[in-house]
C-alpha cells in the first residue's frame, strides 16, 4: 500500500530537512526515514511548485498522431491486399483475331560474354514481322551480379551501364510486340525491379517471377502461368516442377518456365479432358563455365519456345508449341491465312 500523501507544511519540512543533507536524497531519506524513490517523487512534484524552472520553448511535432498514421496504414496495406489478389488470374485483352503467338525468350543475359546477341536479334525480328506474334521475357535480362557474385564483372566486357543499354535496346529498340516481361532473380538484385519499372515508358506488363493471365482474343479465351521457374526439379525432366503445377496447383492451357538454361516440350491431356501444353526456354547463354565444372548438360537449341494459340469460342484453346522460332513463326503464319485473317 502507498503511503499517504503528505501536507503542504509536510513537504515543507522535507525540502528544510534536505537542503540540511546538502541535497543527498539518500541522506535525507535516511533521516527522515522515508522510502528514497517516494521522497525523490514527493520533493521534484513540490519544488516544480516552489521554483521556476527552465522551460524550453515546445517543438513541432515529429511525426503525425499515432491516430493518423494508423489510419494511412490500413488504407495503403488494404490497397495492397487488393492488388495482391488482382495479380492472380489477370485479364489481358489480345487484340487479334483468330489464332496468335507468344514467343517465350529465354533467359536473356544480355551483358554475358556468351550471349549470342546476334540469335536475340534474328528471333527478335522474326517477332516484328509475323503478324500475331507477341513477346514474353522470361527473365535475368541481364548478369547484374551482386554481393560475391560481382567479382564476375571483371571476366565480361560489358559494363554495368552497358548492362542497362542492352536492356532498353532489347525492350524498346527491336520493336518485339511486347504481352509479358517477367523478372528473374538477376533482375531484381541491385534495386534492378525500380530500374526496370523506369525503363517500361511503353507500359509493358512486367512481373517479379510469376504470372498468371487470362488471355481474352474477339475468338476466345486463353489461360497461361508463366513463372521464372516453378518449384520442383528431376534430373531426369527439365518439365517436372511445370507438369506438378498442372496437376497439383492452378489450371492453365500453357505453362512456361526459364531459369535453369534448359529447354523441353510437352503436351498431354488429364483424365478429366483437359489439355495442358509445357514449355521450358533455354535462354541465350551459349557456354556456362558454372555448367562445365558442376557437369550440367549444355543444350544447343530452345533458346525461345514460340506456342501458337488458337482460339475457339466456349471451349479451351487449341495449343501448338515449337522449339524453333522461325518454324513457329511460319506455322502462325500459315494458320492466318488458312483461316483468312
Amino acid at each position: 500500500m502507498a503511503p499517504p500523501k503528505p501536507s503542504k507544511e509536510q513537504l515543507q519540512e522535507f525540502v528544510e530537512v534536505y537542503e540540511s543533507c546538502g541535497r543527498n536524497l539518500s541522506q535525507t531519506a535516511r533521516t527522515l526515514e522515508k522510502p528514497r524513490a517516494t521522497l525523490r517523487h514527493w520533493l521534484n512534484n513540490f519544488l516544480d511548485d516552489l521554483e521556476p524552472r527552465p522551460e524550453p520553448e515546445d517543438l513541432p511535432p515529429s511525426d503525425l498522431p499515432f491516430e493518423e498514421r494508423l489510419a494511412t496504414m490500413k488504407k495503403r496495406n488494404a490497397l495492397r491486399i487488393a492488388h495482391a489478389k488482382a495479380l492472380s488470374w489477370q485479364t489481358v485483352k489480345v487484340p487479334v483475331e483468330g489464332p496468335y503467338g507468344l514467343c517465350w525468350f529465354g533467359d536473356p543475359h544480355l551483358d554475358d560474354p556468351f550471349c549470342d546477341l546476334e540469335l536475340i536479334e534474328e528471333h527478335a525480328s522474326i517477332c516484328r514481322r509475323t503478324e500475331g506474334l507477341f513477346g514474353a521475357n522470361g527473365g535475368d535480362s541481364i548478369n547484374n551480379w551482386v554481393g560475391r557474385l560481382e567479382r564476375l564483372y571483371a571476366e565480361q566486357s560489358a559494363t554495368s551501364s552497358e548492362a542497362w543499354e542492352l536492356v532498353d535496346w532489347f525492350m524498346n529498340d527491336l520493336g518485339i510486340n511486347w504481352l509479358l516481361w517477367i523478372l528473374g532473380n538477376h533482375d531484381v538484385w541491385n534495386y534492378g525491379s525500380r530500374i526496370f519499372e523506369k525503363m517500361n515508358t511503353n507500359r509493358i506488363l512486367m512481373r517479379d517471377w510469376d504470372a498468371k493471365l487470362r488471355l481474352t482474343s474477339p475468338s476466345g479465351d486463353a489461360t497461361v502461368w508463366a513463372r521464372h521457374d516453378f518449384k520442383g526439379h528431376s534430373m531426369y525432366n527439365e518439365l517436372h516442377g511445370l507438369k506438378r503445377a498442372s496437376l497439383m496447383d492452378e489450371e492453365a492451357d500453357i505453362y512456361a518456365a526459364f531459369h535453369r538454361h534448359t529447354w523441353g516440350l510437352a503436351q498431354g491431356e488429364l483424365e478429366n479432358g483437359r489439355e495442358y501444353c509445357l514449355v521450358r526456354a533455354r535462354g541465350y547463354k551459349m557456354s556456362d563455365d558454372y555448367a562445365v565444372k558442376k557437369q550440367f548438360t549444355e543444350q544447343l537449341r530452345g533458346q525461345s519456345i514460340v506456342t501458337i494459340v488458337e482460339p475457339r469460342a466456349g471451349a479451351r484453346p487449341l495449343i501448338h508449341a515449337y522449339k524453333d522460332v522461325e518454324t513457329g513463326a511460319d506455322f502462325l503464319t500459315f494458320l492466318r491465312r488458312k483461316g483468312g485473317y
